[in-house]
């Protein structure tokens, strides 16, 4: 089952009336029924302290296995670090896109409801991972100043669990200085 390209769901009033998601050029949500939106949530205030050229933009290909996005390193010596050192880089921000493809490795077109890989968050705090379901976006903000290494995340990997097909990750990693 293909979702429907949102001009026939929006505008031209497909078979199947579902209300989507859908980000627009006001850097805003709306969810969108044929001609109408509502439910707005908007961006246009936005902002984010990056330092530099650290933003990295990383392609990656995940094949029934793992890549990891970022570790902070929050580790020392088997503990988790008490003080961040002035002068250090630490991921802050993240956003993340998960590509699905549209067939499988056996030619059958994906459902939509089998287009899942699994998030792994790591605490910086206690090092333990928990793990989310995630279907296409992602994204996750800490406090860009904070020089408590308790207010970051240590490591986000993705899992792909699916044999029959690999997924592609884009995402954008946004690195912050302790001053």
């Amino acid at each position: 089952m293909a979702i429907p390209k949102i001009n026939d769901v929006c505008i031209n009033g497909a078979s199947d009336n579902q209300a989507i998601l859908q980000l627009f050029d006001d850097k805003c949500f709306k969810i969108v029924e044929k001609e109408k939106t509502s439910g707005e949530f908007c961006l246009p205030d936005f902002a984010f302290p990056v330092d530099g050229y650290s933003c990295i933009n990383l392609g990656a290909e995940v094949d029934n296995g793992e890549i990891i996005l970022f570790d902070n390193q929050i580790l020392t010596a088997g503990s988790p670090v008490l003080d961040l050192t002035q002068g250090s880089i630490f991921v802050r921000g993240i956003m993340l896109k998960v590509i699905y493809p549209i067939k499988d490795d056996n030619g059958e077109e994906i459902d939509i409801v089998n287009k899942s890989v699994d998030l792994w968050i790591e605490d910086a705090e206690t090092l333990e991972y928990k793990k989310h379901p995630l279907y296409n976006f992602f994204s996750l903000f800490t406090n860009p100043k904070s020089n408590d290494p308790k207010d970051l995340i240590n490591r986000i990997k993705i899992v792909n669990p699916n044999l029959l097909y690999t997924v592609k990750i884009s995402a954008l990693i946004i690195y912050g200085e302790v001053k």
